[in-house]
């Protein structure tokens, strides 16, 4: 990328008035990157040409949005990419680095991370698709929100985030895929939302800070959430494509042990997944729960899923339950579960509220109302369609 050359001040492409006063040139740096901010990173490097108060602006923006559509092959769009992090002003603070290639080799997309962590990135969002290892983060004291979006995590990714990012608060994957057993343990992590992974083996998640994690339609292998003394909303949706059954119950899911400190949870599976059943006869006490919503997963022939972590949630205020499945065929081919009976009282007078959203003729909604009744006598019961 070439050095811009100015157009000389007489130039009519700035916005001047009648009088040939420049007013947009006179706001200051911070307005006028706010104005940058509207447009496309190559658009925003052109801006040097307005007249000799832009020519270094661009150099200083708080921001760095690269779209790989906006260039017409990756030859340019990397050109661009290693010239503007190269004649950035180091300086300046960077806010916010969100960078979309598409098709660009991995190695050079990883430097390209390290450079804007560097720079004292406070926002990362990184778009595939591509693939990342543990070098493609570097130790930073101001990296706070990480988003990464259709990549392939690498053995050993999150291991610089759980140790070299002291001040990391937001961690989202969204259609990520994760290889090798992996552990998200960042003392600083706040928030963290995985949203329609597939995480093959395994995955821990203990990170002491967290208030709010959320899996959502995501793929797992084995889960285990462990030491989230922190929590307090919580929402599971899993899918049911590649679970396997040793005697009915899921191997290596630990889901719900790390879950008994949220306040707020919300627990969503098909009927015929038996990953939160599994956890439930060894997870502890849902001590400070007082809202729960639950899915389709419990509705089992006896609804012992249901009474069981009931009775588990001993000052909840607030049941929801929203039911997408008439019926299970495959839950009538599974093998029956031996259980424990369930011990104390099954009675549960904290609870205020049932809500049940489902098809106005569901087949078994009567017996769940029948089942409940007993439980929360003092609650008032609603249904109502989704």
């Amino acid at each position: 990328m070439s050095a811009p050359t100015s157009i000389p001040c007489g130039s009519k492409s700035v916005g001047r008035n009648r009088n040939g006063v420049d007013r947009l040139s006179s706001l200051s740096d911070d307005l006028l990157h706010h104005v940058m901010s509207f447009l496309p990173m190559p658009q925003v490097v052109r801006t040097s040409l307005l007249s000799p108060r832009w020519r270094f602006l661009w150099c200083s923006t708080p921001f760095i949005r690269i779209d790989g559509k906006d260039f017409v092959d990756n030859s340019k769009l990397e050109n661009f990419i290693d010239c503007l992090l190269l004649l950035r002003d180091y300086t300046a603070s960077l806010d916010e680095a969100r960078i979309s290639p598409c098709c660009v080799d991995c190695t050079k997309c990883s430097v390209w991370i390290r450079h804007a962590i560097m720079h004292k990135v406070r926002v990362l969002d990184i778009s595939g698709p591509l693939s990342l290892d543990k070098t493609a983060i570097f130790p930073s004291q101001h990296l706070k929100t990480i988003r990464l979006q259709a990549a392939m995590l690498r053995h050993g990714f999150f291991r610089p985030l759980n140790y070299d990012c002291p001040v990391l608060e937001h961690l989202g994957l969204k259609l990520c895929t994760f290889w090798g057993h992996e552990e998200i343990s960042s003392r600083s992590l706040k928030v963290l939302h995985i949203s329609q992974c597939y995480l093959t083996p395994s995955l821990l998640i203990c990170a002491r800070n967290l208030t709010n994690l959320s899996i959502l339609d995501t793929d797992i292998g084995g889960i285990v959430t462990r030491d989230l003394s922190s929590l307090v909303t919580a929402s599971i949706s899993l899918v049911s494509k590649h679970f396997y059954h040793r005697d009915t119950v899921v191997v290596g899911h630990h889901l719900l042990d790390g879950l008994s400190h949220a306040t707020t949870l919300e627990l969503h599976a098909p009927l015929h997944e038996r990953a939160f059943e599994g956890g439930l006869p060894t997870c502890p006490m849902f001590s400070n729960l007082t809202s729960l919503v639950l899915g389709d997963w419990v509705m089992t022939a006896d609804f012992y899923p249901l009474h069981s972590i009931l009775q588990r949630s001993d000052k909840l205020k607030e049941l929801t339950l929203k039911l997408k499945m008439e019926e299970c065929s495959i839950c009538k081919a599974l093998p029956s579960t031996r259980r424990a009976p369930l011990s104390g009282s099954d009675s549960h007078p904290c609870i205020e509220r049932i809500k049940i959203y489902c098809r106005k003729d569901h087949p078994r909604v009567g017996e769940l109302v029948q089942a409940l009744v007993p439980t929360a006598c003092n609650a008032k019961i609603s249904i109502e369609q989704p």
